[in-house]
């Protein structure tokens, strides 16, 4: 039996600056309006290996060995998340402090024997609490298996999904090259993307999206100890099967996540029943596309261009509907937030409305707060390229982990399978009983619940596991 819980024994735990801090770079890194609509918050990407080859210790020496000069390319990490003396809003002094790299060991404790299709006994038991002023912790642990965990963790204000991923594939690239040059290097300035105009300008509906993130919004401790943390995975042949029913008679060819977001939408309305009459589905869109439409000009940003958008639908009106009519109504609402002016008017409202601060309030999505009707967000990184391969094979599994706080909302996150086969992870961050119970059930479910043994961790021959 997958255990329920293991405990990490810190083997070490140090700073580390970068080797040769570019020079001119500011001594104060501010962070622009778009990075202020998500806010600070502590977030990890853990990838998950299977044992190398020569053994744990060539991997450290070359993770060690990159570090410095991996700092020196992304420089504001080897600094700190710090306030604004006069303003209370966070910002990054680049003292070249250091990054934290900790190694830790689950002592005898295989991959073998880790529940991953529950979160919280997985990579909620790997991630390593860090402190809030580190802009990034490196994290490896090392499993009795010989199989080991990469965490990259940093502060959400200062990476979205998009930038998350690029700092796991410039570290394995950077790694793999002892150090060396990347093939193309971060974008770090954050000064010309969509400035705040003068007067700031927005619609009033955008006063309505956001709510005060504070005790009395938010639900309470036993009510948030009741979601539920699952991973699935969903098989190619059956994205392809989506895609198919979702795609309209004209012609029109959804896209799979399309796809997959109309079939989640159906399971919440199924889920809901007749507890409401209606239920919301809730996007995190890229705008990096929109906000500078030229070629690749923003892939490489390191930051936040990311909004929500949601839509509420009857639940007698999801179940009924074919799903291709449901896969219109998902693709027309983040269609809908798809345009520079969307962000231009988020950074004006963040403008007039990060006076929050001051007072040490924040501000979130009205959506995540879970009030009213039952909402579902679900974000993926899927046009993102997962690399993870530090010379010494690909990751097995590769998925963001955050803490989920007292919101009400459930929260699903698409990550594709590292041995691009066409599978997608749907790692469940907030999900209730009653969500789990229909997405689970019966043998036909779409999303299958990930083991060790369906990720290629066997137990060894003859063991109880």
């Amino acid at each position: 039996m997958p255990l329920e819980r293991f405990d990490l024994r810190i083997a070490s735990r140090e700073l580390v600056p970068a080797s040769d801090p570019p020079p001119g770079f500011p001594a104060v890194h501010a962070v622009s309006n778009l990075d202020l609509v998500l806010g600070p918050f502590p977030i990890y990407l853990v990838s998950i290996y299977p044992p190398p080859p020569g053994g744990l210790g060539p991997v450290l020496a070359a993770v060690r060995a990159a570090l410095p000069a991996y700092l020196s390319r992304f420089f504001p990490f080897a600094g700190r998340v710090v306030r604004h003396p006069d303003t209370n809003v966070p910002e990054v002094a680049c003292d070249n402090a250091g990054a934290e790299l900790v190694v830790a060991d689950a002592a005898g404790v295989p991959l073998a024997a880790v529940d991953f299709a529950r979160v919280d006994r997985s990579l909620g038991m790997i991630q390593i609490p860090f402190d809030a002023g580190l802009a990034l912790s490196l994290q490896v642990v090392r499993f009795a298996c010989g199989g080991f965990a990469l965490t990259v963790a940093t502060n959400h204000l200062l990476a979205d999904g998009r930038a998350f991923i690029l700092l796991l594939n410039s570290l394995a690239e950077m790694v793999r090259a002892g150090g060396g040059g990347l093939s193309r290097g971060p974008l770090l300035d954050r000064s010309s993307l969509l400035p705040p105009r003068s007067p700031p300008v927005y619609s009033p509906s955008l006063d309505a999206e956001f709510a005060r993130f504070t005790p009395a919004t938010m639900i309470n401790p036993l009510l948030a100890a009741a979601m539920e943390r699952r991973l699935y995975r969903i098989d190619a042949a059956d994205l392809a099967g989506l895609q198919i029913a979702a795609s309209s008679g004209d012609g029109r060819r959804a896209s799979r996540f399309v796809a997959l977001c109309a079939h989640v939408w159906k399971l919440l309305a199924r889920a809901v029943g007749d507890s409401d009459p209606n239920c919301r589905m809730a996007w995190i869109v890229d705008g990096r596309k929109c906000v500078e439409p030229s070629e690749g000009a923003l892939d490489m940003y390191m930051g936040n261009v990311v909004t929500y958008t949601s839509r509420e639908a009857s639940v007698a009106g999801l179940l009924r509907a074919p799903l291709h009519d449901v896969a219109a109504a998902a693709r027309a609402a983040m269609a809908s937030v798809m345009t520079r002016g969307r962000f231009q008017e988020l950074v004006d409202w963040v403008e007039v409305n990060k006076t929050a601060y001051k007072d040490g309030g924040k501000w979130t999505e009205a959506v995540n707060l879970g009030l009213g009707s039952p909402a579902l967000v679900i974000s993926g990184l899927l046009p993102f390229a997962i690399d993870g391969d530090l010379g010494f094979g690909k990751p097995r599994l590769v998925l963001p982990w955050l803490r989920h706080g007292r919101l009400g909302s459930a929260s699903v996150t698409v990550v594709p399978c590292p041995g691009g086969d066409g599978s997608w992870f749907v790692g469940g961050t907030r999900l209730w009983p009653r969500l789990v119970e229909v997405i689970e059930a019966g043998p036909e479910s779409l999303l299958k619940p990930v083991t060790a043994a369906s990720l290629g961790f066997e137990a060894p021959h003859g063991s109880r596991l």
